[in-house]
């Protein structure tokens, strides 16, 4: 096999690679992280899944801000008790 083949094969691997994990891991913080509503999470699952690399990043953007995170919801949950 020629090298020039070879280097062909890694970069179009690399590629979908670098492409690929923003996907994994935005889907997998999705399933763990809260949000407002049911709604909100089922939208930016859908998102993610059918527009792989352009949903990811974009989630990575503006969605995880959006989010609630464990904490977060430890201490609304702690203040509606306090009152």
């Amino acid at each position: 096999m020629d090298t020039g083949v070879v280097l062909r094969i890694l970069l179009l691997i690399g590629v979908f690679v670098l492409l690929f994990l923003p996907t994994v891991w935005s889907i997998r913080d999705i399933a763990y992280r809260s949000f407002p509503s049911l709604k909100a999470k089922a939208i930016w699952f859908a998102l993610v899944t059918l527009l792989p690399p352009i949903g990811a990043f974009f989630y990575i953007a503006v969605g995880r801000r959006r989010a609630l995170t464990a904490v977060e919801e430890k201490d609304q949950g702690s203040q509606s008790t306090d009152t």
